[in-house]
């Protein structure tokens, strides 16, 4: 049975360890930080990424567009739709292109993570989407506001251990 895992070895994990902390290096410079020649970094570099080990990101300043605050929202399902959770995940997926992401967990919740202008767009939305889809599947609802500024980042990995 094949493992769905992979283990790296030491040069393959100081190199993406050194991807993960700078995305923008060189070769060169990997390779000099390294103590590894370029090719093999290359080489490294490009057998990481064609077996998935990771992939290039690119997350969005959402306060350099314009967007003020980040709406995270815990919604617990009822037990007689909990059937229904996949199918109102997708619902927020697909009618709001503004969010982030949304899950269930495995505790009949769907959690929501959304970005907006302001508290208003999102006050109008949330009505509209619960006036659509109706409430009777949802038994309660925690939202948080979370204000955006431009040093605020979405993703943040300070350490990875291998």
């Amino acid at each position: 049975m094949a493992e769905d895992t992979c283990s790296l070895k030491s040069n393959e994990q100081r190199v993406l360890k050194l991807l993960i902390e700078n995305k923008d290096y060189s070769f060169r410079e990997l390779a000099k930080i390294t103590g590894l020649n370029e090719v093999s970094v290359r080489r490294l570099h490009n057998k990481l990424k064609q077996e998935n080990v990771f992939y290039t990101l690119n997350v969005p300043n959402f306060p350099a567009l314009g967007y003020k605050i980040m709406m995270l929202q815990l919604m617990w399902i009822s037990s007689h739709h909990l059937i229904e959770t996949r199918n109102i995940v997708k619902q927020v997926m697909d009618e709001w292109w503004n969010c982030l992401d949304c899950y269930e967990t495995y505790d009949s919740r769907i959690v929501v993570r959304s970005i907006w202008k302001n508290a208003e767009d999102f006050k109008k939305a949330h009505a509209e989407f619960y006036k659509k889809h109706g409430t009777d599947w949802l038994d309660k609802e925690h939202i948080d506001m979370i204000p955006l500024d431009e040093s605020s980042r979405f993703l943040r990995i300070n350490e990875l251990k291998l």
